[in-house]
């Protein structure tokens, strides 16, 4: 039998299990641009913006939605306007004996105002 020198000595963990011993965890380094995440950091990553996403959509809806009958509100504040000189043209009318076309043209417009309006209140979007 041939003998050999001893140049090193390798410390051995023994395990009764087996297994291979965990593998030491490196740190990420922040020059190399790269970002790890567990599972568990990605789905709460992901979670929070599918939140906010949704928060911001629902926001931007409700904008839109108030900027809409605010509107749709100025334009029958304007036809109930109307509706309040054709009493006082119609009063004047009648105690003038002035032309009704005038009146009637005027009835028309309110009457279309107020309609396109309420069409407007109750649309669903």
């Amino acid at each position: 039998m041939t003998q050999r020198a001893v140049k090193s000595v390798q410390s051995f963990e023994f395990r009764s299990d087996f297994t291979l011993p965990p593998a030491p965890e490196q740190p990420a380094d922040p020059a190399d641009g790269q970002l790890t995440l567990t599972g568990p950091e990605l789905a709460r990553l992901l979670s929070e913006a599918r939140s906010e996403g949704l928060a911001e959509a629902a926001r931007l809806e409700s904008i839109q939605s108030d900027e809409r009958l605010q509107a749709v509100t100025l334009k029958l504040n304007d036809a109930l306007a109307d509706l309040v000189i054709l009493a006082r043209h119609l009063e004047a009318g009648a105690y003038e004996g002035l032309d009704i076309a005038a009146s009637l043209d005027l009835i028309n417009a309110t009457a279309q105002r107020i309609i396109d309006g309420q069409g407007d209140l109750f649309a669903e979007r």
